[in-house]
């Protein structure tokens, strides 16, 4: 990564760690303190100047902003200075790897998500849907004109469906997504998509309190892999775990969910669900945000 982005990146975390005593953004002062790093260092970094940093100062700098595991090696990644898109070999077919993912997607029997970093949702199966009883239209309503609907705001949403269907596992929920949508998103900190992206989540009920409880006090997050237990409204009581699968491109991945039935009952309703539904499933395009909607939610 660039180091004028990669410097960005640094301000953006330092700016989440608090002053115990008067509750403001830690200064570059404050994290050299914490880092071990001068002064010196910590500003040539975030100006994006050069500014050598060996192992043990990146993993000191990590320390000092809390960094997760999964946030962790994105950090270390991202402190190599490379242009983004050589991560990807030059034999990397995107379109041959777009293709092959939807025609996963679409042989789903497990309610499915299809997402990329920025938790912009590309394809929802309709028992994903029908499971939190989220009808298309109001799902396409949160997107603007042309866009694709965020999943955060779809958890976040004060009349979101999620809030019904979990309900004591809506809190389990929205934390372990912002977990992983930290760690998804912490290479695109600099971007304008992530901090617009970031204000219109702002202004939805709880996100801003729940993004600070992900990282003040919180345990270590290692693992996409997260497993829910609730009594649904509907189906009653429900255990499954959530699998996620990546597909690295060049600069933005495309990230795969599907949801595992963890007890007999829920995989009977599952089952049942996959069959009222037909297969079928809502897709946004992946390389153009109009939304297409194959199939007929029943």
């Amino acid at each position: 990564m660039q180091r004028s982005a990669f410097g960005q990146i640094v301000a953006s975390l330092r700016k989440e760690r608090r002053d115990p005593h008067t509750g403001r953004p830690w200064t570059q002062e404050q994290l050299a303190s914490a880092s071990g790093l001068s002064l010196r260092v910590i500003a040539n970094l975030e100006q994006g100047k050069k500014a050598t940093l060996d192992g043990a100062m990146l993993e000191n700098l990590a320390s000092a902003l809390q960094l997760t595991t999964l946030e962790r090696r994105e950090f270390f990644t991202l402190a190599i200075d490379l242009e983004d898109g050589v991560a990807a070999a030059p034999v990397f077919d995107v379109a041959a790897a777009d293709a092959e993912l939807l025609e996963l997607f679409a042989s789903l029997y497990q309610p499915a998500f299809l997402y990329d970093d920025y938790f912009d949702i590309l394809a929802a199966n309709h028992a994903a849907l029908m499971l939190h009883a989220i009808e298309p239209g109001w799902l396409q309503s949160l997107a603007g004109e042309g866009e694709r609907p965020n999943f955060l705001h779809v958890i976040f949403a004060p009349d979101s469906p999620m809030r019904r269907s979990m309900q004591a596992g809506w809190r389990m929920l929205a934390l372990r997504n912002l977990h992983q949508f930290r760690a998804m998103t912490l290479r695109h900190r600099h971007t304008t998509r992530w901090h617009d992206l970031m204000a219109q989540l702002r202004t939805l009920p709880d996100f801003s309190a729940y993004w600070e409880e992900t990282h003040f006090g919180q345990a270590d997050i290692y693992s996409h892999l997260r497993q829910h237990h609730y009594v649904h409204p509907h189906v009653g009581e429900v255990r499954y775990a959530v699998m996620a699968n990546t597909v690295y491109r060049p600069v933005v991945h495309h990230h795969l969910t599907v949801l595992l039935p963890l007890d007999e009952h829920t995989f009977a309703v599952f089952a049942a669900l996959r069959e009222k539904s037909g297969g079928g499933f809502l897709k946004w395009s992946i390389q153009t945000p109009e939304p297409i909607f194959p199939g007929r939610l029943r």
